[in-house]
């Protein structure tokens, strides 16, 4: 149940490159894509020689010149290699830009879909590596023949293990898509949304919510949860589950073809939470100790701990990026805000984990109160006797888990000594006040950072919702007060984009007549200012257009561009944009520009 390292670090890069948005329009060529897109294959080509390195040494009993495994790892970190190469020498966000223009939905398809071109092949192949690897005899010298050595359908339950986070992840993606594409129906929301702190901090913690209810039925899809569990563990669980209060039907197998030891609790909310237990799990303890793992799963869903876990590590920080903001932490120096960020983020984890290891012991607890500490704990001596005796010091740091033998004890001592469970209880109800009071800070704060912001962002509501004479007005009562320095820029540019609607549109109050108004004239007045005094005093009138145009050419969106670097002093972009244009082909109007 290992996270697959090369797909996230893949899927990072994705992200990165779409939310940076490097490509210009226009700026991707079939060739480039073409040759870019043979970066692709490395990453597969590199697991497909580690097969055929480690067939050879067990077939031939030939010794390993190449290490398999490092082949592996590198395979692992060709793939966001790979992928940088096709975004960045590419151009493929401009293609994406172009095959849907207007389609989140669309677009987050295109963005991973070489991702996962990449993984499902190269995850296949890993699996037949690891079975072969798993064997070892290469190392003894012996030679076996290929009608010994696995097959397809024996690796198979692990290869259908490892698709299982690839397949998980395409929900949220999926689903943000879609959302965001729902959301365009309505103008004012998705101004709301992009241009006010409030409305991205509250859009995003409702799409985790939904994320989070449908958590549950996604995991089932992706690792292919099955109802059914062997007799007689199954009836015993059934029972045990019914017996505690927990839901007996939610109870399910994770097959992992007996590579996986584990049980884990799946849903943050209570909304279709299942228990999983995996077949190795099954296959090792008896049926006692299989009801301590359950009493201690189910103990975890009754006294809160995924959603409070969801709440701290990511909600909070949700609310605090708000209050943050209002610290103008970009005036300082890059070293000093890196500093910041990293201790932020090992504050952070720090605080996590320690929760989470408390929460352990909590669930610890809940399985004694309702079986007794023996059924936990002998399965807690079974699996750990399973587990590598040696355990390295960052293994060690990055768990979420306490020490096994300290669990014992707690378990142990809270049973049989009255005053320990007293100390337990009380601690448990504390770290609780303490959670309690740390959220309503953080959504105090956020609630005084949006009403600081709002004076401010209520000018970019009105403004992208065609309110221009709002605008206009929200600008003069705030003209003779002290604007923050992260607003300086920003009011300038729509003093200026507010000037330019009402010379167009002047008694604007909606969207609807905004569109009427701007299109096409906006356009047509930005290609007469560019020619008469450049492209820097034409970016107004093209970013208008841009606003209002439903769809819009590659060759009017690289003039957009064009125009915007000219604006932003940005020489070495209009320098690629003018050629961009040129090979595009620039609308008759303005082909003496760019002669």
């Amino acid at each position: 149940m290992t996270l697959p390292i090369g797909f996230l670090l893949g899927l990072l890069v994705v992200v990165g490159h779409r939310e940076l948005g490097t490509a210009l329009p226009g700026e991707g060529t079939v060739d480039g894509l073409l040759l870019a897109s043979f970066a692709l294959l490395v990453p597969v080509l590199l697991v497909q020689v580690a097969y055929v390195v480690t067939l050879r040494a067990l077939v031939l009993g030939r010794p390993v010149k190449v290490p398999p495994r490092s082949l592996l790892m590198l395979s692992r970190f060709a793939t966001p290699l790979a992928l940088h190469v096709l975004f960045a020498y590419g151009a493929y966000g401009d293609w994406i830009d172009r095959l849907a223009p207007t389609s989140h939905f669309l677009r987050t398809l295109l963005a991973v879909a070489p991702l996962y071109a990449i993984e499902l092949p190269r995850l296949l192949f890993v699996g037949r590596v690891d079975a072969l690897l798993e064997a070892d005899l290469y190392q003894r010298g012996r030679v076996l023949p290929l009608s010994l050595l696995p097959q397809w359908r024996d690796v198979w339950p692990a290869i259908r293990l490892r698709y299982g986070w690839p397949l998980l992840a395409l929900q949220p993606t999926l689903l943000l898509g879609v959302g965001l594409d729902a959301l365009q129906l309505d103008r004012t929301a998705y101004v709301m949304v992009f241009t006010t702190s409030v409305g991205i901090t509250v859009a995003t913690i409702l799409f985790l919510l939904v994320v989070a209810t449908l958590l549950p039925f996604a995991f089932r899809l992706a690792f292919g949860v099955r109802r059914e569990l062997p007799e007689p563990a199954g009836e015993s669980l059934r029972a045990t589950a019914r017996a505690i209060g927990f839901p007996p039907q939610r109870v399910m197998l994770l097959p992992t073809g007996l590579r996986a030891v584990n049980a884990m609790m799946v849903g943050p909310l209570p909304v279709g939470r299942l228990l999983c237990m995996t077949d190795g799990l099954l296959e090792v303890l008896d049926l006692r100790s299989l009801s301590g793992v359950l009493a201690h799963e189910a103990g975890h869903a009754r006294m809160g701990h995924p959603g409070i876990l969801m709440l701290l590590a990511v909600v909070m920080p949700l609310l605090l990026i708000a209050p943050a903001n209002l610290l103008d932490l970009e005036q300082l120096d890059a070293v000093v805000q890196a500093f910041l960020l990293i201790t932020v983020v090992l504050l952070g984890w720090s605080v996590v984990r320690a929760l989470a290891r408390r929460f352990e012991h909590e669930a610890d607890i809940a399985s004694v109160q309702m079986l007794g500490a023996e059924p936990c704990s002998s399965a807690l001596h079974r699996v750990a006797g399973l587990a590598s005796a040696s355990v390295h010091l960052p293994r060690r740091l990055l768990s979420l888990h306490p020490d096994e033998r300290h669990r014992l004890d707690v378990m142990y001592r809270y049973e049989r000594d009255p005053a320990f469970r007293e100390r337990f209880d009380a601690r448990s109800r504390t770290v609780r006040r303490l959670i309690h009071v740390a959220v309503g800070v953080a959504f105090a704060a956020a609630i005084w950072a949006w009403a600081t912001d709002w004076r401010h962002e209520r000018l970019l509501v009105r403004f992208h919702t065609g309110d221009f004479v709002g605008a206009r007005a929200a600008l003069a009562e705030t003209a003779g007060e002290a604007v923050p320095n992260r607003w300086h820029e920003l009011r300038e540019r729509l003093q200026v984009q507010v000037a330019c609607a009402l010379e167009l549109a002047p008694e604007c109050r909606d969207w609807s007549t905004a569109e009427a108004a701007l299109q096409p004239a906006a356009w047509q007045r930005g290609e007469r200012v560019l020619i008469a005094q450049g492209p820097a005093a034409a970016y107004p009138w093209f970013a208008l257009a841009r606003m209002v145009m439903d769809e819009p050419s590659t060759v009017e969106l690289a003039i957009w561009r064009y125009c915007r670097a000219a604006d932003e002093g940005d020489a070495e972009a209009v320098a690629e944009l003018v050629e961009i244009i040129r090979r595009l082909g620039p609308p008759t109007s303005l082909a003496e520009v760019f002669e």
